[in-house]
């Protein structure tokens, strides 16, 4: 289950709004308001991940996606099933201090990391350093981008050498929104 030991990295996010002011505007479905940071993650998502093994190879899966709201939108609910990993994402946002808290749970893991994460240039990005499968330290960069109403990127780079070299998209995933049944 290395997909799930890799995904298990994402476990715990404290996200600030600070990092944008929230005048600033970011051109389409990205706000620059922290408070809507995940808005564009609402919905059922079609997944189609690949991810670089050690040796250089990707695997590739499919999983879904579904992201929705509780407790009249102050809890985002993020989860993801696939042949090789189901977890689930919890985000909440406390407005009196414009940060998210974020807890990726996968299922039958107790791995957990903190990742910082802000909007960068109207890109949320995430942060943190874990141990690959290896045993090595790493530090993880983690962007959304080509944010669209029915799509986005999901890409991961890794460098070992505290940043001076990076892994592209280790873990990497596009995401498409499925249609709305009527």
């Amino acid at each position: 289950m290395r997909v799930l030991n890799l995904l298990s990295a994402l476990a715990v996010f404290a996200v600030s709004g600070n990092a944008l002011a929230q005048d600033d505007a970011c051109e389409g479905v990205v706000s620059a308001d922290p408070a809507r940071l995940y808005d564009f993650k609402h919905g059922d998502w079609d997944i189609h991940w690949r991810n670089r093994a050690g040796n250089g190879n990707f695997f590739e899966f499919d999983a879904s996606g579904h992201v929705y709201t509780l407790m009249d939108g102050d809890v985002l609910i993020d989860e993801q099933t696939s042949d090789y990993f189901k977890g689930i994402t919890f985000r909440t946002y406390n407005p009196a201090t414009e940060a998210w808290v974020v807890r990726w749970l996968p299922a039958n893991s107790v791995f957990e990391h903190p990742i910082s994460a802000q909007l960068e240039n109207c890109v949320p990005v995430e942060r943190h350093s874990q141990l690959a499968p290896d045993g090595r330290e790493v530090d993880v960069i983690t962007r959304f981008e080509n944010i669209t109403e029915n799509g986005f990127v999901f890409r991961q780079d890794w460098s070992f050498d505290a940043g001076e070299t990076w892994v592209d998209d280790v873990l990497f995933y596009e995401a498409v929104r499925r249609p709305v049944s009527r």
